[in-house]
């Protein structure tokens, strides 16, 4: 990744997504690239295989480099997978006897400290993310440098991977020539392309629907407040409709996604769709009705997990906003609707807005994760580099440093 240009790279269940953007002087993000290919090697957001997911690795990233003009080597990659994990934890420090003004140093030592804690065995911290500080134990903080303080605590979300996952994603990676830059857990980059300020500050969940797994971050007051993935997501509704249907895979998933209802009653009576027989049994032809019969059970109960997992945190009662669906399984006709009826708040889909560049190639659900993962890109760049080439260039090494410690 040269010290003009973020990459995202978004390795999922079902396809692997590369989007390149530009990362302008004025600090706005333009799409100049996209490649996507089928994800091969790859199960429940796992890699399983190293070659094969190399492979489509490899597709995506030529095609992204052809269309952009750019050789492709460091990337902004998406973590997923039923092993991620998120709690809260507390951090505190006290400020020097000389220096009683909190200063942005200060912040990522408090914030150090809240990582310094025991994990499970093999499991690495992706984020580490300030939701709120206290000063002199004077709590909800947002903001607290410049202030008078002796003592500064930090209560910071936690997401944490199994390190295994991690280091195959990173040998994936280098054997296609590319280096990590970041990780990025998937609701955070989707939520950072679809959700706007103000849902952030009213307090919104972010669900995003994957092919293996369905994932989620809550977020209010303007920061993550909770975490988690279920493992269910659009490949279960497709073995669904396989089993269903009497019919193999690859059928199911085009009747799902040509005429796939996840509410019955959005189905119309007259509504009919030819199933294509299996082996030299004779194409039939079934009312949708019976598609969304059996699609809307599965995607109740995806949104049904979610609702059960998040439902106990406090802030869940305070989404002032509701809920945004992101990812490709949020795109079927009716999913709204059912979330609607599972959580009983407002909900809308999320698309990436005010994009620059080839946005009408990723103005899509599906590509939620890969657009946040270049404006996460470019916020990191801007904030931690300086702007300047040379300093953007000197952050992303140290960022691969990092990376490249993770498991040293």
């Amino acid at each position: 990744m040269s010290s003009e240009f973020v990459v995202g790279l978004d390795m999922g269940t079902t396809a692997v997504s590369v989007l390149v953007g530009e990362f302008t002087a004025d600090g706005e993000t333009r799409i100049v690239g996209a490649g996507a290919a089928p994800a091969r090697g790859v199960k429940k957001g796992v890699i399983v295989n190293i070659d094969e997911a190399s492979a489509s690795v490899r597709e995506a990233v030529s095609q992204a480099e052809h269309m952009a003009g750019v050789e492709i080597r460091g990337v902004c990659a998406s973590v997923s997978g039923p092993h991620i994990r998120s709690f809260s934890s507390r951090g505190v420090i006290a400020l020097p006897a000389g220096r009683r003004e909190v200063t942005a140093r200060d912040i990522e030592k408090v914030t150090e400290a809240a990582r310094s804690i025991t994990l499970p065995f093999n499991q690495e911290i992706v984020h580490s993310l300030p939701q709120d500080f206290a000063v002199d134990s004077h709590p909800g903080i947002r903001d607290p440098i410049g202030m008078s303080a002796m003592r500064l605590e930090a209560e910071v979300h936690i997401v944490t991977a199994l390190g295994m996952p991690l280091e195959n994603m990173m040998k994936v990676c280098k054997k296609t020539g590319l280096e990590i830059v970041d990780m990025v857990f998937d609701p955070i980059a989707s939520a950072r392309a679809v959700l706007t300020r103000e849902e952030m500050n009213l307090g919104c969940l972010l669900v995003d629907v994957g092919g293996s797994v369905t994932s989620y971050a809550l977020y209010h007051g303007g920061t993550v407040r909770a975490s988690g993935v279920v493992a269910a997501g659009g490949v279960s509704v497709t073995n669904d409709l396989a089993i269903g249907l009497r019919s193999s895979a690859s059928v199911a998933e085009q009747l799902k996604l040509s005429h796939g209802v996840a509410l019955a009653s959005l189905a119309g009576e007259e509504e009919k769709v030819m199933v294509p027989g299996v082996g030299e049994r004779e194409p039939r032809e079934i009312r949708t009705q019976i598609l969304a019969a059996i699609i809307e059970p599965r995607t109740e109960e995806i949104f049904t997990m979610v609702k059960k997992q998040v439902g106990a945190d406090p802030y869940y009662r305070l989404l002032g906003a509701g809920i945004v669906l992101a990812g490709g399984g949020s795109q079927l006709r009716g999913m709204v609707e059912v979330a609607e009826e599972v959580f009983d708040l407002p909900v809308r889909l999320g698309r990436a807005a005010n994009l620059m560049g080839l946005s009408e190639l990723v103005d899509s659900a599906g590509w939620t994760t890969g657009v946040g993962l270049l404006l996460w890109g470019g916020d990191r760049i801007a904030a931690q580099g300086g702007g300047g080439p040379a300093d953007r260039v000197r952050w992303m090494f140290h960022r691969i440093k990092q990376m490249a410690n993770l498991f040293s």
